[in-house]
């Protein structure tokens, strides 16, 4: 069960990426407040329009549905053929979310963001910044990310549980 966690993991952190960095190159203002505060006060992005605003909110829709789609997929993959009890799904979900977590904070955060800071995670005006360098900043946002990916988890494998109860393992 830990190998398809961690490989679904892998998979699912992929997803994660190329969905942020789509809003980050495209829809920056989306991603402003995940930004240091000094970042966010030397920002001089435009106010977006209300097509573009429009158009933000469509990817966001279809992004999450496909990424927290994906998640619920992945769970009733594991467990369609053989009836488990909830908390061998929570662990399950938890890993393949933690490990997104952990990709976030190691891949996006400390290592492109802290160390090699490429030009398109920099928002505009803020070139020179401290915050694209503060490792603890995301360090906290990882520990805030750890609470989430429990809440989270928990309500995917309450979906994933009542599907396969109801739907599936009948």
């Amino acid at each position: 069960m830990m190998l398809t966690a961690i490989i679904e993991g892998l998979i699912w952190s992929v997803l994660w990426i190329i969905y942020v960095y789509i809003i980050v190159k495209r829809f920056p203002w989306e991603m402003l407040h995940d930004y240091p505060e000094d970042i966010q006060k030397a920002s001089t992005l435009p106010e977006p329009s209300i097509d573009q605003m429009n158009n933000a909110k469509l990817f966001s829709a279809v992004g999450s549905i496909l990424i927290f789609g994906s998640l619920i997929a992945f769970g009733l993959m594991k467990f369609r053929s053989e009836t488990v009890p909830f908390i061998t799904i929570l662990l399950f979900i938890f890993a393949i979310a933690m490990i997104w977590n952990v990709v976030d904070l190691l891949v996006m955060d400390w290592i492109i963001i802290c160390r090699i800071t490429p030009k398109w995670v920099v928002i505009k005006g803020t070139e020179g910044c401290e915050g694209y360098h503060d490792y603890m900043y995301h360090f906290k946002g990882f520990l805030i990310g750890c609470i989430y990916t429990t809440v989270l988890s928990i309500v995917i494998s309450g979906i994933v549980y009542a599907l396969l109860k109801f739907l599936i393992w009948r």
